[in-house]
């Protein structure tokens, strides 16, 4: 390819290469839209779950607590699944939209189909039928990179797209867990005191008087005030004012 033919790729080049690149970005967005429902459901049925752990604990009812609690760990693991998967589908979004706009760059399409195989292998057991949709775009890619019109382009460095594929997973893995450890609280672990002043908290208003509330319970009001502080840190309450 001389240095003409560089610069200037023949239009009819670039309309059937954004083309195609405009469909991978149609069946992009469709699965990005489903993990993000998947992983919304799973935040949902985790929060349910916790609440009902800590009604378990508060009604000192340690075993069925344990069940709940085992459930949220096994939610937990399979939501970083679809939240990596998620986050690993915009950033292979983003690239083939760069590429669409600037088609000179379409070496940058090499790394997507090593990031859309772990995505497969992520999600084979809990989303079956997004993972059916990024083989076909796998397969699409590799067809494509495979003709004369993906060689009219420049050649890429491979061995430098292999390390930035390898970067973009390890990034959006780290990325996957901070995202659900914040969804996901810790199953807290309640002293007596502490159900005390929660159930207490559940069966009345959600403000109270700390002077009744410490008569009622027979509890200095510092360690009420210590008790509530506890009970926010731990994720169950919301503690308004002084």
């Amino acid at each position: 390819m001389d240095g003409m033919n560089r610069d200037l790729i023949d239009e009819e080049v670039r309309a059937e290469f954004r083309s195609r690149l405009e469909n991978f970005l149609s069946i992009l967005n469709a699965q990005i839209e489903r993990l993000r429902l998947r992983y919304v459901e799973m935040e949902s049925r985790g929060r349910e779950y916790f609440e009902k752990v800590v009604e378990c604990l508060v009604n000192m009812d340690e075993d069925r607590a344990k069940i709940y609690a085992e459930e949220i760990a096994e939610i937990k693991k399979l939501a970083e699944m679809v939240k990596k998967s998620q986050l690993l589908l915009l950033q292979v979004k983003i690239r083939v939209e760069t590429i669409v706009e600037i088609t000179e760059v379409i070496g940058l399409i090499i790394p997507i189909t090593s990031l859309l195989t772990e995505i497969e292998d992520e999600l084979k057991t809990i989303a079956p039928e997004v993972v059916q949709n990024l083989h076909d775009l796998s397969i699409c890619i590799e067809e494509f990179t495979s003709t004369t019109l993906y060689n009219k382009f420049e050649p890429v460095k491979y061995e430098e797209l292999s390390r930035e594929a390898e970067k973009i997973l390890i990034e959006a893995q780290k990325h996957a867990v901070e995202i659900v450890k914040d969804k996901f609280p810790d199953i807290p672990k309640l002293d007596e005191n502490e159900k005390r002043v929660y159930t207490y908290l559940s069966k009345n208003s959600s403000e109270i008087d700390l002077e009744k509330c410490s008569k009622e319970l027979k509890m200095d009001i510092r360690e009420v005030k210590n008790i509530l502080a506890s009970l926010e840190e731990k994720g169950l309450i919301e503690v308004e004012g002084e």
